[in-house]
């Protein structure tokens, strides 16, 4: 199993948005579908994902964690991991990534601060990831985005 974490911080005067679900899949693909630079090393496009229910939930519920309780970590406050959140949600995994924003106005503008980090950069633009699920707080502050790969059953 492989774990894959980034962060990133961002500052905004206001918050209150909501995240439209097809609206957030459409940037993650489209960021996905070509060539990019992520720092220094350029990747190739990559498969589009699919959008998850657990993941998502989990990655609401972390979004709500660090909104209530002040804080900004890949670590919830009960020192849970991307992995042991995605995993109570039933998502049974063999490649888990995790990036995380704060201050992020929308959609697209999280994506493009993503894909301006090397680190977020390169979970985006992970070919091994086949589903995504992405969830903003619900104060609008703390965006997760979670992607994950199942785990292949015989």
């Amino acid at each position: 199993m492989i774990l894959v974490i980034a962060f990133v911080a961002a500052t905004a005067a206001l918050y209150g948005q909501s995240l439209d679900k097809d609206v957030m899949l459409l940037e993650i693909n489209k960021a996905r579908s070509k060539k990019c630079k992520c720092g220094n090393e350029t990747q190739k496009a990559a498969p589009a994902l699919v959008w998850d229910d657990k993941l998502t939930e989990a990655a609401q519920k972390h979004a709500n964690d660090m909104s209530s309780k002040n804080f900004f970590s890949h670590k919830g406050s009960d020192k849970s991991s991307v992995d042991e959140r995605i995993e109570r949600e039933g998502f049974e995994w063999q490649l888990v990534g995790e990036n995380i924003a704060d201050g992020y106005m929308s959609e697209a503008h999280v994506i493009e601060g993503w894909m301006d980090s090397p680190g977020h950069c390169k979970n985006m633009m992970n070919p091994g990831f086949s589903h995504v699920g992405v969830a903003v707080s619900s104060d609008g502050r703390y965006w997760v985005q979670v992607f994950a790969t199942p785990l292949q059953t015989k």
